[in-house]
């Protein structure tokens, strides 16, 4: 599920600042920019899913990086391919409600990614010392590879070959295993400043929109133990349902068939943000563009 209220936040900061830039605008001239930039990302990833509590988990944001090359075409429209890598994790340890500390699941997963993105620089402004700077949307297509997992007795344990809620067996024909390539929508928000000539800083906020419920293994309900010993073995059994390990008053208690993800199945997202550090290939000196 789209984290609604903080995206809100986002867009309504960036109109603002936009609606500054406006009236700050300056009467000098923003020097074309050249054809082609190369970058390097440095910031933040995190996720949103079924084992998130808040929008924004703060215990488990963590490093992402990544690199890019930039294609402008004018000063307002440019081209973008990148590639990112970052790591996601959420535990129903961390949560405050009963249902989710009894539950009791994790997960943790890297991100691989590679994107197309179109760029819009919607509002260009500079100060006395014609610092360039520039409010831009962007979006565009991707593909990403991810692998969950989950952490017992010590051991890190690959999730998705467990069949952790029937995927893939006879008795559950309608649950289909999930892949772990996958095509996703990123969009965002970012502004850049002009460092030099040739060097300029980019900050973003990219959110991704998957289509797949399972970057954190968890969607449906509970599948039957014997069901799950026969695909994946005693592990399988143990992942799927970990509420006795912090509850042993649960230990008998049959878990088939009820609820194991939320309430309603959603799409899982996964976001990165921070700082690019961008530099232009073959800078041209002599021209310049609005």
């Amino acid at each position: 599920m789209m984290p609604k209220k903080n995206l809100i936040y986002f867009a309504f900061g960036f109109l603002l600042l936009a609606q500054v830039a406006d009236a700050q605008k300056s009467a000098t001239k923003m020097p074309r920019k050249d054809k082609v930039e190369i970058g390097i990302f440095l910031g933040a990833s995190n996720y949103e899913g079924t084992l998130e509590e808040k929008p924004i988990n703060y215990n488990y944001t963590l490093p992402g990086y990544g690199a890019m090359v930039r294609y402008n075409f004018t000063n307002k429209f440019s081209l973008r391919f990148g590639m990112d890598y970052g790591t996601i994790e959420d535990a129903d340890s961390v949560a405050t409600s009963s249902w989710r500390n009894e539950r009791n699941l994790s997960f943790k997963t890297t991100i691989l990614d590679g994107y197309l993105v179109g760029e819009y620089y919607f509002a260009t402004w500079s100060n006395h010392r014609k610092v360039f700077s520039q409010l831009y949307v962007f979006g565009g297509l991707g593909s990403f590879y991810f692998k969950p997992q989950a952490l017992y007795n010590g051991t890190w344990y690959n999730l998705q070959p467990l069949h952790t809620e029937g995927q893939g067996t006879q008795e559950y024909p309608n649950r289909e295993p999930y892949q772990l390539n996958q095509v996703y929508i990123p969009f965002g928000l970012g502004v850049r400043w002009t460092l030099s000539r040739t060097w300029f800083l980019n900050f973003e906020f990219r959110a991704n929109k998957t289509f797949t419920d399972y970057l954190d293994d968890v969607s449906l309900t509970y599948a039957s133990p014997d069901v799950l010993e026969q695909y994946g073995g005693p592990i399988a059994v143990a992942l799927a349902n970990r509420t006795a390990e912090r509850y042993p008053k649960y230990a008998d208690k049959n878990f088939t068939g009820t609820q194991r993800g939320g309430t309603r199945t959603t799409d899982d997202w996964f976001f990165f943000t921070g700082f690019t550090l961008c530099h232009s290939l073959k800078p041209k000196r002599h021209c310049y563009s609005f």
